[in-house]
């Protein structure tokens, strides 16, 4: 394998090759909604050690197994198990229907989200890599060896990003002399369904390999400039008694998260939430890992409460279901989504509390460690100690605080805009019939790879057209781009009155790439509409919820706007200028731009009855936006130097 590189570029065919990494042809006639790859949102790293899954003592001996089950919340890869994983993304969203919850995704940043080559865009090689502690293949019985297998399942791309045609995941086992070999090249040929886990298995049949630390590596060879193209992997298992057609086991897994208890979103806020018309029945993805097995099964479901009061926390369990019978059964080799059967009562909400927490918990009991003597098809003699049960639980949490979401608080790809000029919108419904004021937008802007300083016109409107009251408010922010699912709260200067259907999003004021959280595991693409050309269209090809938080409260002295109302501005003058210009006395958050919606640089001065504006002293029309006594205003100043 050859690394492709770009040299002697200059900056500026750099700047165009890098934009082409985002752009599809099509999206390079066109101005549309683009999804980006995002950096992983990696923990902070601590050994984690699962009780029951793996025996701790080092070095392993066979069955080792592995499906990156035993978190709810992202982390690195057991180091029980892994000699070295920290460059791997263990995520519950990226993989399309895995065979359990959680997987180790492969692409071209480090373990610290940076890309391997920060200097070279084009540049292929290998990547991410996931090596196994050192495994006592030695003790191996010799008459067993030729039913050793290791198995794994992989997928390209998933909700990721799509492997370039060439690009490779390879298995090496490292030999008897200290030196890796290929054993597997998997090359995305394009005949893979990006959205299918495919198994594989491959003999450990030399020996060669049969030594007191032997290890396996899986490798992805990529485009190493970012977060591209994109492996999943789960399930790994190695042991003797195997065959090829060892292809199924009994397993049965939660593959999925828990959708939501609300109606519509995944909070609420607590003063809109009515329990008697707002809660639904979570449901969840379930797995049989075992060909041909009809498997019956039971679940317990329980919510943890807690319930804030000013500056006191209380916290209580409440008991929902208790070995409930789903009256179905889980088919071989089949997924099911099962609607849960109890969720909390109205009562158990205390609606005068300042928010609410809820743990929610689902555990399911199937015959999964039961052996053949109890009609089970655990086989002790195989798989001990491996314990099936460990990925058969799970739990989430529900907000009811003061903002409405969609999404549930982790991205796993960004979505934006490129184009100055152009608009974006995301649609939310109150869920009370009463009117409520909004002061402030909680937004998640990750990290990305273009970290210039840029500024958008956040605005609310009540509807998509061009009517004067569509737009209700506006501001001028700045973006501020964070990791780790971080929020930043974006408060009004002027509190808006709502009902209704409403809209919140943002004109683009500059040609970057600006991409806002996109969480895959909720789809409200639906609700995503963007203008480009002085149309809104509503998306249809960016699936997902565009991380984008409206918050409600009770005004505390600011004013309240039910619009931008009509008021009586008072020109800048002079104009035409030769640079120094004077808005109103009291003016703030002074924003000029060119015609190409490109801000320019500017001071400004604020006297006793005016306000002095200091434009660059070139040749120009400037658009001049500023808010004076809680209205936005906008003028045109022609600057004509001599």
């Amino acid at each position: 394998m050859t690394s492709i590189k770009t040299k002697g570029i200059n900056s500026s065919v750099k700047h165009f090759l890098w934009c082409l990494l985002f752009l599809s042809p099509v999206q390079l006639l066109f101005a549309q909604l683009v999804e980006f790859p995002l950096a992983p949102h990696h923990d902070k790293h601590t050994r984690y050690a699962p009780g029951g899954r793996q025996q701790s003592t080092l070095p392993l001996q066979i069955p080792f197994w592995d499906d990156f089950s035993y978190s709810d919340s992202l982390s690195y890869p057991d180091e029980n198990l892994w000699q070295y994983g920290s460059s791997v993304y263990l995520n519950n969203g990226i993989g399309i229907q895995q065979p359990s919850k959680n997987v180790a995704t492969f692409d071209g940043v480090d373990s610290l989200g940076k890309p391997y080559n920060v200097n070279d865009i084009l540049a292929k090689g290998l990547a991410d890599q996931l090596v196994s502690q050192p495994i006592r293949m030695d003790v191996v019985d010799p008459a067993l060896r030729g039913t050793v297998y290791l198995s794994f399942f992989y997928q390209v791309k998933g909700n990721g990003e799509a492997p370039d045609p060439g690009d490779d995941l390879i298995l090496s086992f490292l030999n008897a002399d200290g030196k890796w070999e290929p054993m597997l090249t998997i090359e995305n040929d394009g005949s893979q369904d990006p959205s299918t886990f495919y198994q594989v298995l491959v003999p450990i049949t030399d020996d060669r390999f049969y030594h007191a630390a032997f290890q396996f590596r899986l490798q992805n060879f990529s485009r190493l400039s970012g977060p591209y193209d994109t492996w999943n992997v789960d399930y790994i298992y190695l042991n003797s008694g195997r065959s090829t057609s060892d292809t199924s086991y009994p397993d049965r897994t939660v593959s999925g998260s828990l959708t939501s208890l609300f109606t519509n979103y995944r909070s609420i806020p607590l003063r809109h939430f009515d329990p008697n018309a707002h809660l639904i029945k979570p449901a969840i993805q379930l797995y049989n890992m075992r060909a041909g097995n009809l498997q019956p099964f039971d679940y317990t479901t329980s919510a943890v409460f807690y319930t804030k009061k000013g500056q006191q926390i209380t916290s209580s369990k409440l008991s929902l279901d208790n070995k409930q019978d789903p009256g179905t059964i889980l088919q071989g080799q089949q997924f099911l989504n099962l609607t849960l059967n109890s969720i909390p009562p109205p009562g158990a909400f205390d609606l005068t509390a300042d928010s609410i927490g809820i743990r929610f918990r689902y555990g399911m009991s199937t015959k999964d460690n039961v052996p053949p003597s109890l009609n089970g098809d655990y086989d002790a003699s195989k798989y001990s100690p491996i314990d099936f049960r460990v990925n058969d639980s799970t739990q989430t949490n529900y907000i009811l605080a003061s903002y409405y979401a969609y999404d549930d608080g982790k991205a796993e790809y960004g979505a934006g805009l490129n184009q100055a000029g152009s608009y974006l919108s995301f649609k939310f419904d109150m869920s009370t019939s009463g009117a409520d004021t909004l002061i402030y937008v909680d937004i998640y802007f990750p990290d990305f790879a273009d970290q210039s300083v840029q500024s958008l016109q956040l605005e609310v409107r009540s509807n998509l057209t061009d009517a004067p009251s569509a737009l209700l408010y506006n501001q001028i922010i700045s973006v501020v781009r964070t990791r780790k699912n971080q929020f930043t709260r974006y408060k009004l200067s002027q509190y808006v009155i709502l009902k209704g259907e409403f809209y919140i999003g943002w004109k683009q004021l500059a040609t970057a790439n600006i991409p806002v959280g996109l969480d895959k595991n909720t789809d409200n693409g639906d609700k995503i509409f963007y203008n480009t050309n002085g149309v809104w269209v509503q998306n249809t090809t960016v699936h997902g919820s565009i991380m984008v938080r409206p918050g409600f409260g009770s005004p505390s002295g600011q004013d309240v706007s039910t619009g931008i109302e009509d008021v009586r501005q008072v020109p800048v003058y002079p104009n035409p200028t030769r640079g120094l210009c004077y808005l109103p006395a009291g003016a703030t958050n002074i924003v000029v731009r060119d015609l190409m919606g490109r801000a320019i640089d500017i001071s400004f001065t604020g006297l006793d009855d005016r306000t002095a504006l200091n434009l660059p002293s070139v040749n120009g029309l400037y658009l001049v936006q500023y808010l004076l006594g809680g209205k936005l205003l906008r003028d045109k100043v022609m600057v004509q130097v001599e």
